[in-house]
């Protein structure tokens, strides 16, 4: 392993199960990071392996893009937040880019969103302008973007606006770590949808990065299905909790 010390961009990418999938997810990474490191930016690679199969590990050591610079954090949490945060701690980058090993992005999608970053400012979160579905079923969407007149903060109650992929100054996902969930034990899921929450709460804005795509894979099974069908809900976030005045001492 050639690890850098300091670089522009950590691509944080979490796996678990998913075997072959992903070598074709690593081909659709390093696309981006050879386009990003074409336009100057400097980039290393965090694969979180929490408790990975053995297909997935063989998949994974095989590709040629484990022989760079690569950090290997090796984990148990069967969490993804907790994942996440992991990795987060091993980077080096003064970004972070949060993917997950069995999607694929638009070429440009890392290029695009540091760009944006600096064009935004610190404050910004990054995502793909458009979500693209395979897999179970297609679809297509375009994302929100905080600064337009489309976001409506109640909406979020309902909803989730935004993706997983997010991509942002490593120091944000230090003042704002995902939250452990657990479903099975404590009834909460949704991690994304809950961080993003709390990271407006917290003074952070959710931008676009224009003109870049994810390509989500809709599966029969997947954590997202399985925190439905088990009725899970959202976690208490800052956004929506009235807190009361403080009271004077007399």
């Amino acid at each position: 392993m050639n690890r850098k010390n300091i670089v522009d961009v950590s691509l944080l990418i979490t796996f678990h199960r998913e075997g072959v999938l992903a070598h074709s997810t690593l081909n659709s990474i390093e696309r981006c990071r050879k386009y990003a490191e074409a336009a100057g930016i400097t980039t290393e690679y965090v694969w979180v392996l929490d408790a990975v199969n053995n297909e997935t590990r063989e998949v994974l050591m095989a590709h040629p893009a484990a022989t760079g610079n690569v950090e290997i954090v090796e984990v148990a949490h069967c969490d993804a937040g907790m994942s996440r945060n992991s990795g987060i701690q091993a980077a080096c980058g003064t970004a972070v880019a949060i993917l997950d090993g069995d999607d694929y992005f638009s070429t440009n999608w890392i290029e695009r969103a540091w760009f944006y970053l600096k064009e935004y400012g610190d404050q910004a979160i990054l995502h793909p302008e458009f979500v693209v579905s395979f897999g179970l079923h297609a679809s297509y969407g375009r994302q929100i973007d905080q600064a337009g007149q489309l976001y409506d903060q109640d909406g979020l109650l309902v909803n989730n606006y935004w993706s997983s992929w997010t991509f942002a100054k490593r120091s944000i996902y230090l003042a704002c770590p995902y939250s452990e969930t657990r479903t099975l034990q404590t009834g909460f899921g949704y991690e994304d949808w809950h961080w993003n929450c709390e990271v407006i709460a917290a003074g952070f804005e959710h931008r676009l990065a224009w003109g870049s795509v994810g390509f989500y894979r809709r599966k029969k099974v997947s954590r997202v299905t399985s925190e439905t069908a088990f009725g899970a809900i959202l976690p208490p976030t800052d956004l929506f909790i009235r807190k009361a005045p403080s009271k004077e001492m007399p």
